[in-house]
């Protein structure tokens, strides 16, 4: 009996030089991974707010700007004896599909810059989501080996009646076991010389 208890007793001694967490900790954690969730949905939602505002601002510099300076452009080249106001209607219809060819060429661009961004920051994210997964897996185990660390200990307390006291068992193993390195430290020079 006495070394069943010894055994459960050095098991405890294990157990509790584990670190503890206290039981909010779980809880924490878990609000952390739930806020970077949050967080990450938020930033893709932001990059596809600016690169929209992006869109529309190129598309009203399209239309306010560069097809006014475009159109102006191509009256200049007209002879004198073209009439370009009667001829407006079709000048404007063979300058469209110029003016169309660079607002789909600008907008591929910012797509592309768009996917690149998306794509990054997912990449990210995936790496931040897995480590903290791994984390979250081990708070919780810990948290787990706390609760059964007290158990333990609730379960020497009854069966021994108070009698042993873990805490000065775990003192004197660790007194043990520094002054044992330390004899094993000074003799290693030793060993060395008898070779």
């Amino acid at each position: 009996m006495k070394l069943s208890i010894l055994k459960l007793s050095f098991i405890c001694l294990l157990v509790t030089a584990c670190a503890t967490v206290p039981k909010s900790t779980v809880t924490l954690t878990k609000q952390v991974i739930d806020e970077a969730n949050s967080m990450h949905s938020l930033n893709i939602s932001l990059v596809k707010q600016l690169f929209s505002e992006r869109k529309a601002r190129l598309s009203n510099f399209i239309e306010t700007k560069y097809t006014p300076k475009l159109i102006n452009k191509y009256k200049k080249l007209l002879p004198d004896s073209v009439n370009y106001k009667n001829e407006l209607s079709n000048i404007i219809k063979s300058i469209l599909p110029v003016i169309e060819a660079k607002k789909d060429s600008l907008n591929n661009l910012l797509d592309t810059q768009e996917k690149v961004i998306i794509s990054k920051l997912t990449n990210n994210y995936k790496t931040y989501s897995k480590a903290s997964t791994s984390l979250q897996n081990l708070i919780n185990s810990i948290a787990k080996v706390n609760a059964t660390e007290k158990d333990a200990l609730l379960a020497i307390d009854n069966l021994t009646g108070n009698k042993i006291d873990v805490t000065k068992v775990e003192d004197n193993l660790n007194d043990f076991l520094n002054k044992t390195s330390t004899i094993l430290n000074k003799l290693t020079p030793i060993e060395k010389l008898l070779k």
